[in-house]
């Protein structure tokens, strides 16, 4: 039998990881208070045999006999962290990440075949060939952290993914961060149903270096409320009302609404791609935040997962009703 660990078990892990966090603080403010009290006496109450620059201004008396412990104070933290909190935090999260989330995701029952790769990901070319976000350089392009299975027939992968650019020239150029959330890629089980080239669905409110190419025509529904919140962008125009049936769009709008965060959906071929725009990912293990509260957010990003198998289920299934009618 596959070796799994409890919430209680990994509870305790995080709050051993919580107290040496603690510990660390505390050892660096002892830091920094003994080199404060070292630089005051010096500055302040030693002699000039001993290299004391009392003839010194008191600004820079002031800035050095603070600023300086500070520094000290902050490496020495780094330090600190480094030998006693990132051994345990890295046992706690590598705990989490491979056995407890896939065993709260086994427990809901409605995946199969579910697996964990921790370097595992979406590639380059396929953020690029999908369109669902901007897919920046290639150099740096990051995917990670990839949870797959199936749902309802329906092959899935689910990861992190950033997408940056460098901007500027010469001594001013920077990383710009274009996408840093989650994407899933689900793959149709019925190669009946196909996208006639792309059809993509962005928010509004997504700032225009999230949106890459798009398809030619920029198309508006019949929900005058949907168009409000989202640009649609299709190859084929028929081809897309054939998709964005009325029921689609209401699926859509639930979907966003429950992501609590901005979303972008493209439908390419017999595969749709799902981007949600956001910093935090169900597969990052906390030690703030009691194990049993992650439980609850691994549930409802899980919750999120089916949610948007359920629009490619919905939309062979009304394509079907179609086909029959």
């Amino acid at each position: 039998m596959e070796y799994t660990i409890s919430g209680q078990a990994l509870e305790r892990l995080r709050k051993t990881c919580k107290l040496r966090l603690t510990i660390s603080v505390i050892l660096a403010v002892a830091v920094y208070l003994a080199v404060l009290g070292f630089t005051v006496w010096v500055f302040f109450l030693g002699d000039p045999e001993m290299g004391a620059r009392l003839d010194a201004p008191l600004s820079e008396k002031l800035v050095t006999a603070v600023g300086g412990p500070i520094v000290i104070a902050v490496l020495a933290w780094a330090l600190f962290y480094w030998l006693i909190v990132r051994p345990e935090y890295d046992r706690f999260n590598n705990l989490f990440k491979n056995k407890y989330v896939i065993s709260t995701i086994q427990e809901i029952g409605v995946f199969q075949d579910l697996s964990y790769q921790p370097r595992g990901g979406l590639t380059h070319d396929e953020i690029r060939s999908a369109a669902v976000v901007a897919c920046g350089d290639k150099r740096r392009f990051e995917s990670e952290d990839m949870l797959s299975g199936r749902y309802q027939g329906l092959r899935f992968r689910y990861c992190d993914v950033s997408t940056a650019h460098m901007r500027g020239s010469g001594k001013h150029r920077r990383e710009e961060i274009l996408f840093h959330g989650q994407v899933m890629h689900f793959a149709s089980f019925d190669e009946i149903k196909k996208s006639s080239g792309h059809l993509q669905i962005f928010e509004k409110k997504l700032a225009s270096t999230l949106i890459g190419w798009t398809a030619e025509h920029e198309i508006h529904t019949e929900n005058e409320a949907f168009n409000r919140r989202f640009r649609v962008f299709a190859a084929n125009e028929h081809n897309a009302f054939y998709i964005l049936t009325p029921k689609m769009l209401e699926q859509i709008t639930q979907f966003a609404d429950q992501a609590d965060a901005q979303i972008a959906i493209s439908f390419c071929g017999s595969s749709m791609f799902v981007a949600i725009d956001r910093l935090y990912s169900i597969l990052d293990a906390s030690f703030h935040v009691p194990v049993p509260e992650q439980k609850q957010s691994i549930l409802k990003d899980v919750e999120l997962l089916r949610r948007a198998g359920e629009l490619l289920i919905l939309e062979a299934s009304t394509f079907h009703k179609r086909e029959e009618g």
